[in-house]
């Protein structure tokens, strides 16, 4: 296979550079570009870098990178630009995101662009989708099926944080992937110190948990981008309904995610756990209810030994092994009577 990769611009500083803004495309283009290539190289593709550097204007820029390109019979080509034009430099919460322009979608161009969107979006960038049209010179003059990507919004800060979270390698190994027709594997490209969840899913479909860039086996409750997850032997496991800790406490789960709504008793393979807003509160005594009724607690767990009498805002009430019994009515040991539960005074 021979591919052409180029970065689009003159350089950064020069007449005809690209963008720039909290990002300077003509920069960040070439880092991902020569990236590219080694990846491509180390893959066994012939590639040739035909990003132009001297060129007098615009059209000049362009016109010399369509004739190297050109001249090597090249099975694909692709060019690297930021995008801009969102004015968003302080942030609003909403990334600008990627995107593919083609001329046309035949000659296996359409395949390429969906498998770029896909990898991209398993970096987390937000798919603006693929867009066609017939005025781009780069796309209209050279004579292989070429692909123009725009990474991300020079000018969005949310953009921006994503970008220099994920890394120019990794956005360069996402194009040069897709390239050669192949889908990445987001575990290919966690930084070689990450700890933590991924933001993304996996090939299979999986958010995994690494320690130091590798995935690990590891149980814990963990948070990511998309909110905090109970992570069973190293992956997210969103069948998961229980209370389980991490190193700030025991949480609440359901359906894998903490439940930050949930305020009641909830409970695990150790016992019945008071949960505030989805954390247990270890320092709870006293009664409280879920749906299955009403428990005295101590220190943040159902104490199912004890059967007595406890009070609360409502009244005294008659605990029979650790839950309220609203059943019974009589005179106890202690010489008080009890009517539905409640200490009769």
């Amino acid at each position: 296979m021979k591919i052409s990769v180029s970065a689009g611009h003159n350089p950064s500083g020069k007449i005809a550079c690209g963008a720039c803004d909290l990002l300077d495309e003509s920069w960040e283009n070439r880092l991902i570009t020569g990236e590219m290539v080694n990846i491509l190289k180390q893959s066994g593709v012939t590639v040739w870098d035909d990003t132009e550097n001297n060129g007098t204007e615009k059209n000049d820029v362009l016109n010399k990178c369509i004739k190297k390109t050109n001249s090597h019979g090249v099975d694909r080509s692709c060019q690297i630009h930021l995008n801009s034009g969102r004015n968003d430099n302080s942030g609003d919460g909403k990334q600008a995101g990627f995107e593919v322009w083609l001329c046309g979608t035949n000659n296996g161009k359409a395949e390429i662009a969906e498998l770029a969107r896909k990898n991209m979006v398993k970096l987390g960038f937000v798919d603006r989708g693929t867009k066609e049209t017939k005025k781009l010179k780069y796309l209209n003059r050279t004579t292989c099926p070429a692909l123009l990507f725009e990474v991300c919004f020079v000018d969005d800060k949310d953009d921006y944080d994503l970008y220099n979270k994920v890394g120019y390698k990794a956005v360069a190994k996402a194009l040069a992937y897709a390239m050669m027709g192949k889908e990445l594997d987001i575990g290919e490209v966690i930084n070689s110190g990450f700890t933590g969840l991924s933001d993304t899913v996996d090939v299979d479909g999986n958010w995994y948990y690494y320690e130091n860039g590798k995935k690990s086996n590891k149980t814990t409750v963990a948070r990511n981008k998309n909110g905090w997850w109970h992570v069973v032997n190293g992956k997210v496991d969103f069948t998961s309904n229980t209370v389980a800790k991490n190193e700030f406490g025991w949480w609440k789960i359901f359906n894998g995610a903490v439940d930050f709504g949930y305020t009641g008793i909830a409970q695990n393979e150790n016992g019945w756990w008071r949960i505030e807003n989805g954390k247990v509160n270890f320092d709870y005594t006293g009664l409280a209810k879920n749906e299955n009724g009403w428990f005295y607690l101590q220190k943040g767990a159902v104490d199912f030994n004890y059967t007595g009498l406890v009070q609360n805002e409502q009244g005294v009430w008659f605990v029979h092994n650790g839950k309220v019994d609203f059943g019974y009515n009589g005179t106890l040991e202690t010489k008080v009577n009890v009517s539905g539960g409640k200490v009769q005074f």
